[in-house]
């Protein structure tokens, strides 16, 4: 990929599939934690565990939209992008490889917080 299309892409359509690739890591992992908590109270009186289960899943899959996002951008620029260097490409790679990271450690943050809902009942 040349220098002028690299940053034609990287500064649009590119740019904003990586910035969102990062993103929803930690978004998915805060929507998580917050309707599973708001739900905990409802899931103990009706005793509907599913629910509490359910609701870390879906966060997996958004943790796994984030992680192809962030994966399909490094594979554009892993060839084209140096580690030292200061340029777009290199900055948007460094991005890439640092949002696969997150994308990891959120969902095993998730994992490790769905392991306690399987283990334990909502009333507990």
């Amino acid at each position: 990929m040349g220098e002028e299309a690299a940053r034609a892409y990287w500064d649009g359509t590119g740019l904003v599939l990586l910035v969102v690739g990062f993103l929803l890591a930690p978004f998915a992992w805060l929507l998580d934690l917050q309707i599973s908590y708001s739900m905990v109270k409802w899931a103990c009186e009706n005793d509907a565990r599913e629910v509490l289960v359910a609701m870390p899943l879906g966060s997996l899959a958004i943790i796994a939209a984030g992680s192809w996002m962030c994966w399909s951008c490094w594979q554009r620029l892993r060839h084209d992008a140096d580690e030292p260097g200061g340029r777009v490409i290199d900055r948007s790679y460094a991005l890439a490889v640092s949002g696969l990271a997150l994308n990891a450690l959120f969902g095993l943050l998730i994992l490790v917080s769905l392991a306690g809902r399987v283990v334990l009942s909502p009333c507990e």
